[in-house]
């Protein structure tokens, strides 16, 4: 009889590790969700104020040639943000991805017994399929156009944005660069 009382404890102190795991998961992912959109935001900001530098510069009628070797420094600098930017978001989204896959393998396990997020969230992304639940109303959960592209390579911001600036410092890059041979063909040559 004590056994069968001690198995039970454990049983129930084991489950409530699960939950205790589970819920510190959530917070995890939540907070890197968070973090994630914030530091993106962040990035956007600082390309954006970038390239309107870059751009107010080239917009000058007449570019001194101090103002070109700038306008070269801050395409490189920018460069290295867009793979900063990559990097860095990649990290996050890897980690936030991390945090959801070990949620649903907890979730996954036939003594969980509430409701499940994860597997729902994986279930309408992932799977694209609708999520049912009579109680509720409307009684069914339809992904829309954004879930469906969601796998597509243009649609994660860790990829496009970082190579949408990186391809605009480029091309101020290019750019100052043939300012840069000209004024030394004119000057030498």
């Amino acid at each position: 009889m004590k056994v069968s009382v001690e198995t039970g404890s454990d049983a129930a102190l084991a489950q409530r590790k699960v939950e205790e795991t589970y819920g510190h998961l959530v917070t995890l992912w939540t907070s890197g969700v968070r973090d994630y959109h914030s530091l993106l935001s962040d990035y956007l900001t600082a390309n954006s104020i970038f390239v309107a530098v870059i751009g107010l510069l080239v917009s000058r009628e007449s570019l001194a040639l101090p103002f070109t070797i700038l306008i070269v420094l801050l395409s490189v600098f920018g460069i290295l943000l867009s793979a900063q930017m990559a990097i860095v978001l990649g990290r996050f989204s890897g980690q936030n991805a991390l945090w959801e896959w070990q949620m649903r393998g907890i979730e996954s396990s036939p003594q969980w017994g509430a409701r499940k997020l994860a597997n729902s969230l994986y279930t309408i992304r992932e799977r694209r399929e609708s999520l049912e639940d009579p109680g509720n109303e409307p009684t069914a959960f339809h992904p829309n156009w954004a879930f469906r592209q969601h796998r597509q390579w243009w649609a994660h911001r860790e990829t496009s944005f970082p190579w949408f600036f990186g391809f605009v410092y480029g091309l101020f890059l290019i750019w100052s660069g043939t300012q840069l041979w000209r004024s030394a063909v004119a000057a030498f040559g």
